[in-house]
């Protein structure tokens, strides 16, 4: 017969009537201890292979049978039914030396209250932790019937059971299926999906409503002739001639204004453009490239003012008899003048042409009205003038030998120090002839200073101690148009000789 339900004493009675949680810890209690037997047991059972040898472990504690030898014990038998003192494993353990507990409770029984029997409401409770592993172990048992639900076989099976666990992680989604194997990639590079630049703002708030006269928007519009005939193909030399000449006299047209660039769209794709990127393969020259590419840079910029000094402001002073001084100074006001004080072309373009050297100066070529090496500490030189004037000078185009200027006891000048400091970084050099070269050189430029691109100070030499007089050898980069000094493409133009021989006519200069 089962054992009869242990009765409590009047305290625990009383001290369960004040307190219904203690019932809860108590029955909570209760359950760990029986998971914990539990455990026990099925510990003491050991599995032993059909046909195999028993592996014997040597016994440490001589007081206790070895583990072998201790009763088997029938787990479908109740702990507490069934089982005599002596079979338990437990049984060799002296009574003074076991733990002294409270008596079990069982929460599936009853307990006494005030003298008749009440039922636990707690009883059957178990923990989380049990209860989540128990309610897994009851959904894998299940067959996968669940549409969507999949069950996988272990790779290890534990004898004869096969393993199965569901596709869906514990506490976690699902795992995305494997979309194979993923592609290298070993070349990376950016790409522009502008297909204009940006117009300024002066372009952009143009009045299309604005009046313009009609004879000055077909002449301006006129390129796009140019542009069909190249298109249609036939004499080259002689399309390119005109195309070239055209762009050299748009130059210097001077009723331009924002609206009729607007609505004549020549700044639009299918204007200059076109000629500079090439678009249709139609394999304009190089120089005839340029030139429209200098041409659109400066419109869209919104310099429409077509003198050569523009920005600048002339003064002539005159004396006695015939005697008068024309000198010339940058219009403080002018809002296009450019910075010298760059490294590199910026927004010059090769070979652009220069009545004066001041003009230069207004676009940013030479930092330098008179003086033929501009430059700042820090930076070395930036841009030099190859003029001659008496320097022991060798202009070879692509190379030049270039001097600096004397020094004083031994010591290099300033515009010599810049160089040497451009030679250690080795940072580029704009360099610009002059008309003042020797009619000789067949470099010179026939007028004014032209801009021939970037050289490389490579090297430099020492003429004379005493006045420290530096040689400099400088070497054009590559990968820049040729020097426009010669042919059709030379510079400048014939249109921008004939507007400068009008200014200084205007001035009472001589030729």
């Amino acid at each position: 017969m089962p054992s009869a339900v242990p009765t409590l004493s009047d305290g625990q009675v009383k001290k369960q009537e004040e307190s219904e949680g203690e019932d809860f810890g108590v029955a909570i209690a209760q359950a760990k201890r029986e998971a914990k037997e539990k455990d026990q047991l099925r510990r003491s059972k050991t599995r032993q292979p059909s046909g195999a040898t028993p592996t014997t472990v040597p016994n440490k504690n001589p007081s206790r049978p070895p583990h072998g030898d201790r009763p088997k014990l029938d787990l479908a038998t109740p702990v507490n039914e069934g089982i005599d003192k002596g079979d338990h494993p437990t049984a060799n353990i002296k009574e003074e030396e076991a733990p002294s507990e409270p008596p079990l409770i069982s929460p599936k029984s009853t307990i006494l209250k005030g003298g008749s029997a009440v039922t636990n409401k707690y009883a059957g409770l178990k923990i989380t932790k049990k209860r989540k592993i128990d309610e897994q172990k009851q959904s894998s048992s299940k067959p996968a019937d669940t549409p969507g639900e999949k069950l996988f076989v272990s790779d290890q099976p534990s004898g004869n059971e096969v393993e199965e666990r569901p596709a869906k992680r514990p506490f976690a989604p699902a795992k995305k299926p494997s979309k194979g194997h993923k592609p290298t990639y070993d070349q990376t590079e950016a790409v522009d999906t502008r297909t204009t630049s940006k117009t300024p703002d002066w372009y952009e708030k143009v009045d299309p409503k604005e009046q313009v006269n009609r004879n000055d928007l077909a002449t301006l519009k006129y390129l796009f002739t140019f542009i069909k005939k190249a298109l249609r193909g036939g004499d080259a030399t002689q399309i390119f001639g005109e195309l070239r000449r055209r762009l050299h006299q748009m130059e210097f047209f001077d009723f331009l204004s924002g609206a009729l660039v607007n609505k004549s769209k020549v700044l639009k794709e299918e204007g200059l453009p076109a000629i500079f990127n090439d678009v249709d393969g139609v394999g304009y020259p190089w120089e005839i490239k340029a030139d429209s590419q200098a041409l659109y840079l400066r419109w869209l910029s919104g310099v429409l003012d077509p003198h050569l000094l523009r920005g600048i402001n002339t003064e002539q002073k005159r004396g006695a008899g015939t005697a008068k001084r024309t000198t010339h100074k940058l219009d403080k006001n002018y809002s296009a003048r450019l910075s010298c004080n760059h490294s590199g072309s910026g927004d010059l373009q090769n070979c652009q042409w220069w009545p004066m050297q001041i003009c230069a100066m207004r676009d940013g070529a030479h930092g330098e009205i008179e003086a033929g090496i501009h430059g700042q500490s820090g930076k070395g030189t930036l841009s030099v003038l190859v003029s001659g004037d008496g320097y022991e000078d060798k202009d070879s185009g692509d190379s030049i030998l270039y001097c600096g200027t004397s020094g004083h006891e031994g010591k290099p000048s300033t515009g010599t120090n810049y160089l040497i400091e451009a030679c250690d970084r080795k940072t580029p050099v704009r360099v610009l002839r002059s008309a003042a070269l020797p009619s000789s050189n067949p470099y010179r430029p026939s007028k004014g200073l032209r801009y021939d691109g970037l050289y490389d100070v490579v090297s430099h030499e020492i003429l004379h101690g005493e006045t420290a007089m530096y040689r400099f050898s400088l070497r054009r980069q590559a990968d820049q148009d040729p020097i426009r000094y010669q042919g059709v493409e030379a510079r400048p133009t014939d249109e921008e000789i004939a507007a400068y021989t009008k200014i200084r006519g205007l001035l009472g200069i001589g030729s």
